[in-house]
């Protein structure tokens, strides 16, 4: 297993047991929003983490995109402390992306072939 992978699952389901966490505790329509948009983003990283092995470029676009939507769905509940709660997640959701990207990239040019 990769690093990427491992950092990446973590990442994915602290911030949905975060979400979790802010739809059941919410006292407006706003936060309960905020926390589904955050439980879905938080899949995506999930998926960018499962595809990390053969896809990592990909799934470190996938990685960042969640944690920076992570970010800015949290506003809209009208407060900044729910920013506080999902910072972890964004962090380590950042980190795994940060990993992806310094992967090396394999090469995947076909060799010509050989005449006998």
């Amino acid at each position: 297993m990769k690093r990427q992978f491992i950092v990446g699952v973590i990442g994915g389901f602290l911030g949905i047991v975060t979400a979790i966490y802010v739809i059941f505790s919410s006292v407006s329509s706003d936060m309960t929003l905020s926390g589904v948009q955050a439980a879905l983003f938080s899949s995506l990283g999930l998926m960018g983490a499962a595809i990390a092995g053969s896809e990592t470029r990909f799934a470190g676009w996938m990685l960042l995109s969640s944690a920076v939507w992570i970010t800015l769905s949290v506003p809209l509940a009208g407060t900044l402390n729910l920013l506080y709660w999902f910072m972890p997640a964004v962090v380590i959701l950042g980190i795994a992306a940060v990993l992806c990207f310094l992967e090396p990239e394999e090469d995947t040019a076909t060799l010509p072939e050989e005449s006998y």
